[in-house]
């Protein structure tokens, strides 16, 4: 009733809020803030209105407001993509990753701001005015900034990471250097990356978690019983209590901490 009131008022030229009008003009700025790009505080701030006015006026906006979006986060995303499959050595790969995800992740906490009324839309409110009661990892548009990277990127070269990441826990075993940040990096990425409220490390304990613990298993598989046959049942018996204070340490480094962090001494079989 107060739409049909306002549009016998306003005339012709004021009119035009439609979502089809007013994208071309929000798009640039949000194509800016996914790609961390600067954003001046007129543009911030008129995304805002933008956002609000359209989704207000026009009905049928926030289900188009929403696949445009999704559309830019997805061109940032292939983008991405394209930039870390172009590094083959493992290093590399794992440090083009991490750069990538963590300009990501950082825009995650800032997209879905100007959206706020686009959300309440999509969720049936009807108040020009939402407050934001749920928490930020609840929110619609980085749930859809998280969905999108880990069904393209995420599952496309996952396997690649892990390995990757394992491959270099499997050097520190062997004494050699390397840069461990990598590692941790990769299982920050699986934590943050889960857009599921309940269970926020459910892909960190699926993938990276079991592939860690498998992988520890594997190593010492190998090496206990070569150690044992070697060295006597004595030796072996210092030896195994060594490595397990050794993979205390490491898991403490590098799996997620908390009530739910795995015993790798219990999970792996030494002998």
């Amino acid at each position: 009733m107060e739409k049909t009131m306002i549009s016998h008022i306003i005339t012709p030229k004021e009119k035009p809020l439609l979502f089809e009008e007013r994208w071309p003009i929000m798009q640039p700025t949000v194509s800016k803030l996914v790609r961390q790009d600067c954003v001046s505080r007129a543009e911030w701030q008129d995304l805002f209105g933008e956002v609000h006015r359209v989704c207000l006026w026009d009905e049928r906006s926030p289900d188009k407001m929403y696949k445009a979006l999704q559309e830019e986060i997805m061109t940032f995303i292939r983008e991405a993509q394209i930039r870390v499959l172009q590094h083959q050595d493992e290093q590399a790969l794992l440090n083009a990753y991490i750069s990538e995800w963590t300009r990501f992740w950082t825009q995650c906490s800032y997209l879905p701001m100007p959206f706020v009324q686009l959300e309440a839309c999509l969720l049936g409110k009807t108040t020009s005015n939402p407050q934001r009661k749920q928490p930020v990892q609840e929110s619609m548009v980085k749930k859809l900034m998280l969905d999108s990277w880990n069904k393209s990127i995420f599952s496309s070269i996952k396997q690649k990471l892990q390995d990757a990441a394992m491959h270099l826990v499997y050097k520190e075993r062997c004494n050699e250097q390397f840069d461990s940040n990598l590692v941790i990096g990769v299982r920050e990425s699986y934590v943050n990356l889960c857009s599921n409220a309940c269970d926020q490390l459910q892909i960190y304990r699926d993938h990276f978690e079991k592939a860690y613990i498998d992988f520890t298993r594997s190593f010492y598989l190998q090496q206990a019983g070569s150690y044992l046959a070697e060295n006597g049942m004595q030796e072996y018996m210092k030896y195994a209590d060594a490595k397990l204070k050794e993979e205390e340490q490491r898991a403490s480094k590098y799996l997620e901490p908390g009530p739910e962090k795995p015993h790798i001494c219990r999970d792996v079989n030494y002998g």
